[in-house]
């Protein structure tokens, strides 16, 4: 064979190699050869932030040092265990919302662990949860999953969950009149929720609640009083940690594309207002993946937004988060029905 072509093979067989390495590899595509560590429970908020429970069922401790937990946005927010770090023999280790970046949402979301190559030892699909709920095996280490109140961090499942905390009631005001407080801006994609008082007087909405898609309280106000003509805006605690430390946060996601239903409601139920992005094939049934109205857009980042503050008909709109919507450019002249 002519010398130039059989370095020419060599060459291409070289590349093919080096394309099949293990760097090249998805990461969690994989399955590790470590065994016997766990994701035991998961929290998605509460009185202590979000956290993440591993569990040790070997008799022998496990080096975790370079290994890695992610939730669904994979390696963008990722933690990594550093250097040192280990568990004991049937031991437990928690990492707590401030130890990892990402958030765990409270409409649900998915918890991997890899090891240090990426390769995937375990992994849970965490479901739709009130605060001070965990997601927890039944038995350490054990297949089947169940959603527990007060949950059993850092210690045997098996054991007695802790109390919940005392709920927090806010002082509902008397004789308050709410008619002039309603629903503004959804935004999906940088996760708000504007409320605007287009009444003439100050509303004292201590109470008031924010319902999605009829069964999840995600926000109730607590000392809170609008002002006239004001704008409120509550963001998602997927973005929470984007935002001042004082920021109101309701407890969910917010989609830009699914079905959706927020309603706005008083202290004693009464609906305020009330918005819904419809399923295109099965009407009004939540958290589908074929909302008829999609203002998912990552340039332009638009809301589902009234023409005209606190009365107007629902467009898809460029955002104007914490001010009037008059004057913003509609993404699409068709209006939002239901």
């Amino acid at each position: 064979m002519n010398t130039r072509f059989m370095i020419i093979a060599a060459m291409i067989s070289s590349a093919a190699m080096l394309a099949g390495c293990k760097d090249d590899v998805e990461p969690g595509t994989e399955h590790s050869d470590v065994s016997g560590l766990y994701i035991n429970e998961v929290c998605s908020g509460g009185e202590g932030g979000d956290w993440i429970e591993l569990y040790n069922s070997t008799s022998a401790s496990i080096d975790i040092s370079g290994y890695h937990v992610q939730d669904n946005k994979g390696t963008d927010e990722e933690y990594t265990f550093p250097a040192g770090s280990s568990i004991d023999a049937g031991g437990f280790l928690v990492i707590q919302e401030g130890t990892f970046e990402f958030g765990i949402s409270g409409s649900g979301d998915s918890i991997t662990l890899l090891d240090e190559a990426y390769a995937q030892i375990d992994a849970v699909q965490v479901p739709a949860m009130e605060d001070n709920y965990t997601y927890s095996r039944t038995e350490d280490g054990g297949s089947s999953w169940e959603t527990v109140a007060g949950g059993t961090m850092g210690r045997s499942n098996s054991e007695e969950p802790d109390d919940l905390p005392e709920p927090s009631v806010p002082e509902i005001p008397a004789d308050e009149v709410y008619d002039g407080l309603k629903l503004n801006e959804l935004n999906g994609n940088d996760k708000f929720i504007e409320l605007y008082n287009a009444s003439d007087d100050q509303i004292d909405i201590s109470g008031c609640y924010i319902m999605k898609d009829d069964e999840k309280t995600i926000f109730t106000a607590d000392a809170l009083t609008v002002a006239p003509g004001e704008f409120i805006t509550i963001w998602s605690e997927d973005v929470k940690d984007d935002v001042p430390s004082d920021a109101l946060i309701f407890s969910s996601g917010l989609s830009a594309d699914k079905s959706v239903k927020i309603e706005l409601l008083d202290p004693e139920g009464n609906s305020l207002d009330v918005f819904k992005n419809l399923s295109v094939a099965s009407g009004e049934k939540w958290g589908e993946n074929d909302g008829k109205y999609d203002s998912k857009d990552k340039e332009n980042k638009p809301s589902f937004a009234r023409d005209t503050d606190g009365t107007g008909d629902w467009y898809i709109m460029m955002p104007t988060q914490g001010a009037t919507n008059a004057g913003a450019s509609k993404i699409s002249d068709e209006k939002i029905e239901w």
